[in-house]
């Protein structure tokens, strides 16, 4: 039934999934900036794991470079985990 009576097949909700379940759609757009987000946080940790264990004595800019690194990764897991709770509501 369309009107949001349960009907024979026992769906309790208005679209079409059981117990009234939300549908969440995912937009071209949205998948373009998840996967921008993804790859700049996974590249940034990269680095700074890369710089980490390849050079045993950094210098001033190698030490700049990871905090920059460390800090790009944890804003890319907080966007990441904004986009997906976003999305999840």
């Amino acid at each position: 039934m369309t009107d949001g009576t349960p009907g024979p097949e026992g769906n309790g909700g208005t679209n079409g999934q059981p117990n009234g379940a939300a549908i969440t759609t995912v937009s071209a757009h949205f998948k373009m900036v998840f996967i921008a987000v993804v790859v700049i946080t996974v590249g940034a940790f990269a680095g700074d794991l890369y710089i980490a264990i390849f050079m045993p004595k950094p210098s001033d800019a190698a030490t700049s470079a990871m905090d920059t690194c460390s800090t790009i990764t944890n804003l890319g897991f907080g966007a990441i985990v904004g986009l997906l709770g976003g999305k999840a509501v």
